[in-house]
């Protein structure tokens, strides 16, 4: 932090009630967004209200220093980023209130579609719906009017916007809307004729709200011909300001206005919005068609019929869309070259499916060979078709190959009559570069979002963007479209704003000049004197690294650039709606440094030299990276599924590297070592552990929260009582059916008779299985707790026993999901090399192992009647390890069971993270639901693999819960004495 930046994070702390960051780590998270830009910030600052935005904005006019909004930071275009002080309104500025039945109050913040699950229940919805709704921020849908695939019907973000509330730059603050010129001819109530006495800020809002007003309005009026001729509407179009038709004989819409000024004119605090009524019906068809150019011609036929949305894809899109989902798979057929989703809306299902069938009716008249691969009103499929553009789209950057889908030219807008035109056009413009693109557009409205394939793009090869954008929308204007439909002009496209303008380009800078006359909100945006803009400021693509940056997992520095570089900065990670389990620590602590792609960040700005190796170690970083809880679900949700999870290890790494291990991470990541030791003196340390007085103790000295309720200790672990016969070491090339059982930690300290059962199913199943002895724990709490000096350890002594086995094929069965990830995902990289990799292909979790033994059909299904009811919950880990959850499945497989899944979310535990003190109440907050859900259900017992989610489901609960591999023990009729399980809740168990 240079002096500069320490006196601005002083004066605004003293200022504001808000939070203000200027430290490296964070500018760093700050610097870029969802673009190809980077431009580190002076400061971030985080404001809690209107006063602190006010304050902000009269600090910066003081010290003359640029003001950045920004939302949740995954524009296109470099909107969002700039070296000043970037306002994050996404922090605290989430409310809204509803007015009445048309009218909803929100602040900035808020996301899109948490204020639409507000207002479902209530029958209402704010209608536009840009493709990221799970992540948008309202605020960011006034600053560039964001629109959707229903533009054709409901229009932009600017047609439902009543009244908004604007800072300007020097901190004066009014609201404005459709205001009536007649009170430029009245006094300004309040105001005084004293010279002396200063005016309030309301006086000297509305006397700047008339200023603005009249200056306008007599700008409007002298150019009320060039707006005319120059502004194009009827399709989408953000670029520039809106001017046309905002003045009328007696009003001027400042309002309409302001929507998509990209934060140019003024910060926005708060909107009033118009909320309509949800369709009755909805209903979508799927239509594939043979090539690209049939199906954009019936983009012609179709709008006769009047449909709510038309999107169209093309085959890359249709190819990511089988291989990521396999209902997808058996819909569309490989041949298939494009597709339009269609929508249609209705008052009742019979019109909702009668407008379908003439559409269909309709493409199929011009052209027979239209294939209807999905026709349907069910809400669910509706949301399931839907999914096909808001997931595939944002996972285009998983395709193979060295050139990336770069988004530069994505945000077209031309008349849908001529769509064909210049798509045509278009391809020939790519073919003259030499470049391939992907076209996915919402085709009723005319918007195309296209997204040309280059290499990484360096000072060298950058020009090429100006080339192809350049020739591009020569294109555009040749068929009277935008370059901007729905995305802003930023960094991107701004100075591309002259040639589509021409004389109209003067009037936006005149505008600019009395809103912002000295150029301090989000300068260089809309109005930039650069022409070539589009190519500065690109992300930097380092040739060589830091020396000092010394990696702890096994990836060289260029393999971790390249991990980091798929990050496009989407922001799909900031994702919080109910059915996914995306960043659990994101979800309830929604900023920017939780969120899984502020790591990746942070190691391209380590990486390239924007940041000091040093701060690899710092507390900044710790903070940031303890974040992470390791649970893997942003890998799995990520459109580019980025290694997000091993960056915060390798981050982790490099503090324990140079500050040492915390005491509270040193003795829980540790809790193996007093395995033993807890087992010996089992009396003692379960009585301490139902002591009140002795929990405030450990709490004192270990760090473990005295609430927590811990799982007690077993008088013999499991390794000293198993058979002595399994542990005695087979001959090489013996049975090649024999299983090798890693035990780790808990079955083996606190549940032998988890792993007893295990073995009693295996016998039953006459399946050899060897127990080494001296096998030790995964090490994956070291691992999370970035220790991997003692963690590679551990590893290395068990890769020397397991790695024989494995290379003979056989499998290592594991209880414990999180001890099959560190072993298939872990060691690796903690020790790479052959050993690891063929120990991880060989790895399962029990359930995997035995549900692949029955895909074989060698697994004993002779299961008895368990008359009994459970609530299943699946682990972070499980998902991570498989798309479905094997011993579910394996349960449904037993008579008379029921098993009711909780879609609860993560647990929260994360194996240590739940324990200690400090991380306690945020465990807690993020598995509320499961544990709410536990304490109020009626069944006969909770289920699940991962021991840490049982302590969650057990926290406030008297209902225990059970893996399931006791409950196939118990069903095969092994294990009888299970039978305990059921005895608090006094229901019968009926077992044959």
């Amino acid at each position: 932090m240079d002096r500069q930046q320490q006196r601005i994070a002083e004066d605004l702390s003293s200022l504001i009630a808000g939070d203000v960051r200027c430290d490296p780590v964070s500018l760093s998270i700050y610097s870029s967004d969802a673009s190809l830009y980077q431009l580190p910030p002076l400061c971030v600052a985080y404001p809690r209200d209107r006063e602190d935005m006010i304050a902000i904005a009269r600090y910066a006019s003081e010290m003359h220093i640029p003001i950045i909004p920004r939302g949740a930071g995954t524009g296109l275009v470099g909107d969002a980023i700039g070296t000043g002080i970037v306002i994050d309104c996404s922090r605290f500025m989430t409310g809204f209130e509803l007015l009445n039945d048309n009218l909803i109050l929100v602040q900035p913040g808020v996301v899109h579609a948490r204020l639409n699950r507000y207002l479902k229940p209530l029958g209402l919805y704010f209608p536009p719906d840009p493709s990221n709704t799970e992540v948008t921020t309202v605020g960011s849908m006034l600053a560039i009017d964001a629109a959707g695939s229903r533009a054709i019907r409901v229009g932009s973000t600017r047609d439902h916007v009543n009244r908004i509330e604007v800072v300007l730059a020097d901190g004066t603050c009014f609201d404005v809307g459709n205001e009536s010129l007649s009170i430029l001819n009245q006094p300004v109530a309040g105001s005084s004729t004293s010279l002396l006495s200063e005016p309030s800020p309301e006086v000297r809002g509305e006397q700047a709200r008339r200023t603005i007003l009249s200056k306008m309005s007599k700008l409007l009026t002298d150019n009320a011909q060039l707006i005319q001729e120059k502004q194009r509407t009827g399709i989408p179009n953000c670029s520039g300001y809106f001017l046309k038709g905002i003045k009328s004989r007696e009003h001027l819409n400042l309002a309409r206005m302001l929507v998509g000024s990209e934060g140019t004119l003024g910060l926005f605090t708060s909107a009033i919005l118009h909320v309509s009524p949800l369709p009755a019906h909805r209903g979508v068809a799927l239509l594939l068609f043979g090539d690209l150019s049939s199906a954009i011609k019936a983009v012609q036929t179709i709008i006769q019929e009047q449909p709510s949305a038309c999107d169209l894809l093309d085959r890359r899109l249709l190819s990511l869309a089988r291989d990521a989902d396999p209902r997808f798979a058996s819909l569309i057929s490989p041949a298939a070259e494009a597709a339009l989703l269609v929508e249609q809306v209705g008052f009742s299902d019979a019109q909702v499916q009668q407008r379908l069938h003439n559409v269909t009716l309709a493409v199929k008249n011009i052209n027979s060979r239209v294939v209807v691969a999905m026709e349907t009103h069910q809400p669910d499929e509706v949301d399931f078709l839907w999914s096909l553009p808001q997931k595939v789209v944002p996972s285009l950057s998983r395709l193979p190959g060295e050139s990336r889908p770069q988004p530069f030219v994505e945000d077209i807008a031309v008349p849908p009559e001529r769509l064909n035109e210049f798509s045509q056009k278009a391809q020939k413009v790519f073919q003259r570069h030499e470049v391939t693109a992907t076209f996915y557009a919402h085709a009723a409205s005319g918007q195309i979002h296209l997204r040309p394939f280059l290499p990484a793009l360096t000072e060298q090869n950058a020009p090429i963007l100006e080339s192809i954008a350049r020739d591009l929308y020569q294109t555009v204007f040749s068929v009277n479209g935008t370059i901007s439909g729905e995305h802003g002009d930023g960094l991107a496209r701004t100075a591309f704003l002259r040639s589509q303008y021409g004389d109209l380009y003067r009037v936006f800078r005149e505008v600019k000049d009395i809103f912002d006359p000295s150029n301090l909100l989000n300068p260089g945006k809309i109005i930039n004197d650069d022409p070539h803009v589009t190519i500065r400021n690109l992300r930097p693509v380092p040739e060589k690294f830091p020396e000092l940056i010394d990696l702890q997992l096994g990836w060289t520095p260029q393999e971790l650039q390249n991990e980091a570089s798929r990050c496009n900065g989407c922001g799909s990670c900031r994702r919080q709606d109910d059915g996914s389990r995306m960043c659990p620590v994101f979800r309830i602590e929604p900023v920017e440094e939780a969120s899984p792609r502020a790591k990746a960040n942070l190691f391209r700005g380590l990486l390239s030299g924007a940041i000091h190796p040093n701060e690899l170690s710092s507390q900044d970083t710790k903070r940031l990276a303890d974040t992470c809880v390791n649970c893997k679900q942003c890998v799995l949700d990520c459109p580019s599924s980025v290694n997000i999870p091993q960056m915060a290890i390798e981050a982790k790494a490099a503090y324990v590297s140079a500050n040492g291990l915390d005491h509270t991470d040193w003795i829980l990541s540790r809790a193996h070592s007093f395995g033993a030791l807890g087992s010996t003196l089992s009396m003692a340390a379960n009585w301490a552990i139902n002591n009140s007085t002795a929990r405030w103790v450990m709490e004192k000295m270990m760090g473990i929260h005295r609430h927590r309720k811990l799982p007690l200790f077993s008088r013999r672990s499991f390794l000293r009582s198993v058979p002595r016969k399994l542990t005695k070491r087979p001959r090489p090339g013996s049975d090649p059916d024999l299983v090798i059982f890693f035990v780790d930690y808990y079955a083996n300290y606190h549940d032998p008779e988890l792993a007893h059962a295990l073995l009693a199913i295996l016998q039953h199943n006459q399946i050899p299985v060897y127990v080494p002895p001296l096998q030790l724990a995964s090490g994956m709490a070291m691992v999370s707790a970035g220790d991997l000096i003692a963690a590679r350890g551990l590893a290395k002594e068990n890769i020397q026993i397991l790695s024989e086995f494995a290379r003979e094929g056989h499998r290592i069965v594991c209880t414990e999901p999180a001890a099959a990830i560190c072993l298939k995902q872990e060691y690796p990289m903690l020790v790479p090399g052959e050993d690891s990799e063929v120990i991880a292909s060989q790895v399962l979790e029990a359930g995997e192992y035995l549900w692949e033994r029955r895909d074989a059909g060698r697994l004993r299904t002779d299961f008895g009647r368990l008359a009994m009811e459970l609530d299943y919950h699946t682990p972070c880990h499980i998902k991570a390890l498989s798309s479905r959850s094997a011993l579910k499945e394996l349960l449904a497989l037993i008579p008379e069971l029921q098993v009711n899944t909780i879609e609860k979310g993560c647990s929260g535990m994360a194996g240590t993270y739940g324990l200690a003190r400090e991380t306690f109440e945020t465990s807690k907050q993020i598995g509320q639901e499961l544990i709410d859900h536990m304490k109020i259900t009626n069944v006969h017992a909770g289920a699940t693999e991962c021991s840490s989610c049982k302590m969650q489901m057990e926290q406030e609960s008297a209902i225990p819960t059970i893996h399931p591999i006791k409950l196939l023990a118990l069903s095969y009729g092994l294990m009888p004495e299970l039978e305990r399980f059921l005895q608090p809740q006094k229901k019968k168990l009926v077992i044959s």
